[in-house]
C-alpha cells in the first residue's frame, strides 16, 4: 500500500538537503556573503572550526590542522634565508595536504601563518566553555595565564613578557583590564618597525588563536587588530584603544605593535567594565 505522507515526507527532506550545499572550495563560516557564480560546482557542506580568507574565499581547516600548521610556522625563526625558504616550503605543502588547496593557493595561506602577507590571518571560532575563577599565585598570573605561557615557551623558546608582577599590577592599563586580575601577558616584538618582529609577532598572534581551547584564551590583541572568544566569527577587527581620539588613534603600545595581548577567561559574570 502506498503512503501518501511517507512520499511527502521524502519530497521535503530532498528539497532540504538540496540547500545543503557549499562552493568546492571548502568554505568556513565566515563575516560578508559569498557570490555564487555558474561555474561553481556543490558539495556537501563541511563546518570546521577554524579558518584563512584568501582570494578565492575562506579555506577551512579544522582545530587540530590549525594547532598543527600554527606549530610548523613557528619553527621559521631564528634561520637564514635559505633555511626560512625550505621550511616555508614545507609548510606550504603541508597546508596542501590539509586543504586540498592548489599550491598558488596553498602558498598564500603558508605566507600568512608565517605571518608575511597582510588580510590572510587565521581565524578560528571555537564553543566557549565553563571555567572556574582563579586568583593569581606567586608569579603574580593566576594558573590558566601561568599554564598558557609555559605551552608556548616550549614552542617559541623564552619570549619577553610583562604585564604582570608578584603581588600583582594595578596600574598603566586601561580600566577593568585583565591584568590587574594577573589573566593577562604581554609578549614583546622590538623594535615596532622591524618588519621580521612584526611577521614574528604574528606568527605567535595565529599561534595563540589556534590553541585558545586548550587554554581558555580570551582574547588577542596585536598590531591594530584584536580577536576575541565572544566574537571570534568575525575574525581579526580593528583594535581601537579606549583612550584613541578620531585624530590620534594612540601610541605604538596603546596600539599593541609592538606587543601582543593575550588574555584568559576570568570565569566570572561579565561586570559592564
Amino acid at each position: 500500500m502506498r503512503h501518501p505522507g511517507r512520499a511527502v515526507l521524502v519530497t521535503i527532506l530532498g528539497v532540504l538537503l538540496a540547500g545543503c550545499t557549499t562552493p568546492a572550495v571548502d568554505r568556513a563560516q565566515a563575516p560578508g556573503p559569498v557570490e555564487p557564480t555558474e561555474a561553481v560546482t556543490t558539495q556537501p557542506a563541511v563546518i570546521r572550526d577554524c579558518w584563512v580568507p584568501t582570494e578565492v574565499g575562506n579555506v577551512s581547516l579544522t582545530g587540530a590542522q590549525a594547532r598543527d600548521l600554527t606549530t610548523r610556522a613557528a619553527d621559521l625563526g631564528d634561520t637564514s634565508a635559505k633555511s626560512f625558504a625550505r621550511r616555508a616550503a614545507r609548510l606550504a605543502t603541508a597546508v596542501v595536504r590539509a586543504t586540498a588547496t592548489d599550491p598558488g593557493t596553498a602558498r598564500g595561506i603558508a605566507d600568512g601563518l608565517a605571518g608575511k602577507r597582510r588580510g590572510t590571518r587565521l581565524v578560528c571560532s571555537y564553543a566557549r566553555t565553563t571555567v572556574d575563577p582563579q586568583e593569581p599565585g606567586r608569579s603574580g598570573l593566576v594558573p590558566r595565564a601561568r599554564q598558557l605561557r609555559t605551552a608556548w615557551t616550549e614552542v617559541f623558546g623564552a619570549l619577553p613578557a610583562g604585564g604582570f608582577a608578584r603581588g600583582g599590577v594595578s596600574t598603566g592599563h586601561v580600566d577593568g583590564s585583565a591584568h590587574y586580575e594577573g589573566r593577562a601577558v604581554d609578549v614583546f616584538f622590538r623594535p615596532v618597525d622591524d618588519a621580521e618582529q612584526r611577521r614574528r609577532g604574528w606568527v605567535f598572534a595565529q599561534w595563540l588563536v589556534a590553541h585558545a581551547p586548550d587554554h581558555n584564551v580570551l582574547s588577542v590583541i596585536y598590531d591594530d587588530h584584536i580577536w576575541t572568544s565572544w566574537a571570534a566569527f568575525a575574525g581579526w577587527r580593528d583594535y581601537i584603544h579606549p583612550g584613541a581620539t578620531e585624530g590620534n588613534r594612540g601610541s605604538a603600545v596603546q596600539r599593541h605593535r609592538e606587543h601582543v595581548h593575550v588574555a584568559v577567561e576570568s570565569g566570572r559574570p561579565y561586570r559592564g567594565r
